[in-house]
């Protein structure tokens, strides 16, 4: 008897252990100190979170900046159950995902009857307009004063495990959502709406799932930075730079893609480090030129670089790149592969 689904693969599988095993054992193998294991932490924190967007913007085509909306409301959510009733900080987080999940479904279902650019600007408002109600709402988010949180000796030691198995539920999901007859669905939305409802899918249904369940992912990952950096304030949590920061992880490493956005996060965390230590006041604006540059010259970010390496040392045929960039489309619908033969339109 069959335990997995068909389109389960076993190396797929075998490289998602691997990868568990290298984090579990690499704080004793490399040494690493206090200072460096919390970067681990924040990196698979974030890895988490850049896959959770990608389930809008690269799986379903839709480029959402509005995201911080549910990462704060997550945070705060958590915060205020932590400090008010003391729960386990792993229920406070479910908590806080379901209501951030919830609030994606109230601004997400009238905005995702948008399609490209119409949607994307539609969710900087929610963003911005999220951002200034919590930043004036002092009985839930403390306002510009913020909230602390207790600091409990040997939590972010403790935060390490748990973020490296927040990564692997959300990498599998990632697979789940990619090879399952669901994801197949969102592609055939991504590529064209109209045409998938006509051939029977849902496009209503299947977006509001999709973007409820990003939602959620991503208020729990909220939640997660409340209690791994024990103070939280409206600025940090609701601002614009955090829903870019999601977008550029994602564009630098490969949107559509599951490795792409993973990588992505690795390379951000390491950049963000830097650039805010040396250039405090411009570091946001390095980040929109980033995401501009990988944009224009390599759509496929970290991802089509490497695939074109592969090609160039005939690792990999033609038509298998043209395929990965098209379901790779920032925005958009894939690219018709008669149209980039030179076929008729």
């Amino acid at each position: 008897m069959k335990l997995l689904p068909h389109w389960v693969s076993r190396p797929a599988l075998v490289a998602l252990l691997a990868a568990l095993v290298v984090g579990a054992v690499l704080p004793k193998v490399l040494g690493l100190s206090v200072y460096s294991q919390n970067q681990v932490t924040e990196t698979f924190l974030f890895v988490a979170a850049a896959l959770a967007w990608n389930w809008m913007g690269g799986y379903l085509g839709q480029v959402s900046f509005g995201h911080s909306a549910m990462f704060g409301l997550g945070g705060f959510i958590s915060a205020r159950l932590l400090l008010a009733l003391h729960l386990p900080f792993w229920l406070a987080w479910i908590v806080g995902g379901l209501v951030a999940a919830a609030y994606a479904l109230v601004w997400g279902h009238p905005t995702l009857r948008l399609r490209g650019p119409y949607f994307s600007i539609a969710t900087i408002g929610v963003g911005e307009a999220t951002r200034l109600v919590m930043t004036y709402w002092e009985d839930l988010t403390g306002g510009s004063s913020g909230l602390s949180l207790p600091i409990t000796p040997g939590l972010k030691s403790e935060l390490y495990w748990w973020a490296l198995a927040l990564m692997a539920l959300v990498i599998a999901a990632s697979y789940s959502l990619r090879k399952s007859t669901f994801g197949l669905g969102l592609l055939a939305i991504k590529s064209d709406v109209d045409a998938a409802a006509d051939v029977g899918i849902s496009p209503t249904l299947m977006q509001d799932i999709v973007l409820l369940l990003s939602g959620f992912t991503v208020g729990v990952c909220g939640a997660f930075y409340a209690s791994y950096q024990n103070f939280i304030e409206p600025g940090d949590m609701f601002g614009f730079d955090r829903s870019i920061s999601f977008v550029l992880m994602a564009v630098i490493g490969g949107v559509g893609t599951i490795i792409g956005p993973a990588l992505g996060a690795v390379v951000f965390v390491m950049l963000r480090q830097y650039l805010i230590g040396s250039y405090p006041q411009l570091y946001l604006g390095i980040y929109g030129l980033l995401l501009i540059v990988v944009i224009l010259f390599e759509p496929l970010g970290m991802m089509g670089l490497f695939f074109r390496i592969a090609r160039r040392f005939g690792l990999m045929r033609p038509e298998v790149e043209a395929t990965l960039e098209a379901k790779a489309a920032v925005g958009g619908g894939a690219a018709d592969p008669g149209a980039r033969q030179g076929g008729a339109p």
